[in-house]
């Protein structure tokens, strides 16, 4: 992934599902690195609210191990959902926040008797998430267009810092985020429909091709 595609990748998730984002920070340090953060408003969250916040920061921490294997790492999360612990990319991975994910695991394991359909909505979301972000950083750095141009120009220069609020990224980037959305969407649903041995093959080898279509 190129520095560009991971820029917007890593704000992708806490940007479009955390209830509480509020605009997003680019900016470049002084060793010429690119940075992004979405800014959250500071304020209790409501109840309801709670769970949807755990999905979006846990989901944030999880990118990093979607690609390349995501059928690995899809079976890593059903087995987190199942009380058990990782044994493939998730397993890797040194900045979870646990605590919040064993929260969200928890829950689903309440609820997978008494009310099956968001459980299985619930474990779509975490799995789809963190590569909506990947695809998402893609397609974007993929289209070039004017807004991406403009972020890129306003951080050229160490210490250059440019602000955007959140509901602007959503409007500039609406088609891009839907069809990352929808595709990854689509590639759990193949994850969860094929069972065969060749599965990791068919599910890895779709999401390369969506990445470098």
């Amino acid at each position: 992934m190129t520095e560009h595609a991971s820029l917007f990748s890593s704000v992708a998730v806490l940007a479009e599902f955390h209830p509480q984002a509020k605009a997003l920070r680019f900016w470049r340090d002084e060793q010429q690195e690119l940075h992004a953060k979405v800014e959250l408003y500071d304020a209790p969250l409501p109840a309801l609210e709670e769970l949807e916040a755990d999905i979006a920061l846990v989901s944030s921490t999880l990118i990093d191990a979607a690609l390349p294997d995501f059928h690995g790492f899809c079976q890593d999360i059903e087995a987190i959902f199942h009380g058990s612990q990782p044994s493939g990319p998730v397993s890797e991975l040194k900045h979870v926040d646990w605590t919040r994910f064993r929260r969200i695991s928890a829950y689903a394991q309440y609820w997978r008797d008494r009310n099956p359909r968001e459980v299985n909505k619930l474990l779509t979301f975490m799995m789809g998430i963190p590569l909506y972000s990947q695809l998402l950083g893609s397609f974007i750095t993929r289209r070039h267009n004017e807004a991406e141009q403009e972020i890129i120009a306003q951080t050229a220069t160490a210490g250059a810092v440019y602000i955007m609020g959140v509901n602007r990224f959503n409007q500039l980037f609406r088609e891009d985020i839907d069809s990352a959305f929808n595709e990854a969407k689509l590639l759990v649903s193949t994850f969860r429909g094929t069972r065969d041995r060749n599965a990791a093959k068919i599910i890895n080898g779709m999401v390369k091709s969506m990445l470098f279509h």
